[in-house]
């Protein structure tokens, strides 16, 4: 205490005998001081907490802006749809914010565990609802709109749903620390933030990006699948039932190729699985290898557009379709191979850059030796592009 008197008398001279600055920057100098003196004494934890419930509360705050914001974004885009497909009515606002809120607070029950028989099944089918309630709530807002547009908005809303659950378990640990006066809750919360605030950017760049139907860095597989397909001969796509999956054919140096990837430009990820399990089990395909394609996050310290290779299946999510792949391989004994482009999170969400374009370029000249060294001519092979195909064709 009496360094903090003999640091007030300073302040009072100072501005008894100095100019304003002078007075001001003694002034910002004392309290510098007085807190750090405060921080020394069993007061410095309560200031401490203090800030830790500030950076937490102001980050809840923009959050909760930013997914206002992007909600508009997402009503505005579904009007500018509306009257670019001709209609002379806007949509309703409060109708679609309703829809949108709605699809933001849906949730996906997990199956029970307990009993694995059929697990894998039972979320295959969770996710097809999920995915089909999604899609199906949209288009009832865009009627008559081309489905690649709606699956760009499905994107979107995803994000958003994304976002709103980020808000939500961050401020149910925000309000137990301040209802049970618990600082560590909301210290592990602060020591996060700076991971969730890069997430959360990712996300909300990935909302306009998908809005605006670009290709996300998460279309490196498909876009390698693409371009591979590109620089083969005798291009047929093959007519099947698989929901939102292209499955082409292309010859190869004397090599029959099978392309599967989501079929783009729409914003979507397709059934990968059922369009191996579809030209396998069905078609009768025997291919000496399956090779995928997929974006993966890099470590820190490793360059984007770093490729690695390996075996297995190159594909991320909840697992299902990776197991559904793996069963059927394993099944026949056909080889996995993946190709693995690396990137941050950010990247991935974000529209692609040019380390991750470039990239997929030289995956594309890797996909063509694994085919020579493994594939001999004659023989049969499959590539799989893994990822959200907006913004990319076939």
């Amino acid at each position: 205490m009496n360094i903090l008197l003999i640091l007030l008398q300073v302040l009072m001279q100072a501005g008894s005998n100095q100019s304003s600055n002078s007075f001001l920057w003694a002034l910002m100098w004392t309290l510098w001081v007085a807190l750090f003196v405060l921080s020394l004494t069993p007061y410095g934890s309560y200031i401490q907490i203090m800030w830790y419930q500030y950076s937490v509360g102001n980050f809840l705050a923009s959050l909760s802006r930013l997914i206002t914001n992007n909600v508009n974004l997402v009503i505005n885009h579904i009007n500018q749809l509306l009257k670019s497909n001709g209609s002379s009515q806007s949509a309703n606002k409060s109708v679609v914010e309703k829809t949108i809120q709605d699809l933001m607070e849906f949730v996906v029950i997990e199956p029970i565990s307990t009993e694995p028989t059929g697990l894998m099944r039972t979320l295959k089918l969770l996710v097809t609802s999920y995915n089909e309630r999604l899609e199906d709530s949209i288009k009832a807002l865009l009627p008559n709109i081309d489905r690649p547009l709606i699956q760009n908005v499905v994107d979107a809303v995803d994000g958003l749903r994304e976002l709103n659950f980020i808000y939500k378990v961050i401020m149910h640990y925000y309000k137990l620390s301040n209802k049970y006066k618990n600082p560590y809750l909301v210290m592990q919360i602060y020591m996060l933030l700076p991971i969730i605030k890069e997430y959360v950017d990712a996300l909300n760049g990935a909302i306009t990006t998908f809005l605006k139907g670009q290709p996300v860095g998460d279309a490196a597989g498909p876009l390698t699948a693409y371009r591979f397909m590109r620089g083969c001969t005798n291009i047929t796509e093959l007519t099947h039932n698989v929901k939102d999956t292209y499955i082409g054919l292309c010859d190869f140096e004397g090599r029959r190729i099978y392309v599967v990837k989501a079929k783009g430009p729409g914003g979507t990820v397709g059934n990968l699985d059922d369009g191996i399990t579809y030209l396998v089990e069905r078609v009768g395909v025997r291919p000496r290898i399956i090779i995928t394609v997929d974006a993966a996050l890099k470590l820190e310290g490793e360059k984007t557009g770093s490729i690695a290779e390996g075996v297995g299946v190159a594909m991320g999510g909840i697992g299902v379709e990776r197991f559904n792949i793996e069963r059927t391989a394993s099944k026949y004994g056909i080889p996995l191979y993946a190709i693995l482009i690396k990137m941050s999170m950010p990247e991935a969400l974000s529209a692609m850059n040019k380390d991750v374009e470039g990239a997929v370029n030289e995956t594309v000249e890797r996909v063509k030796r694994v085919i020579r060294e493994y594939v001999r001519e004659g023989e049969e092979a499959i590539l799989i592009g893994v990822g959200n195909t907006g913004g990319v064709a076939q």
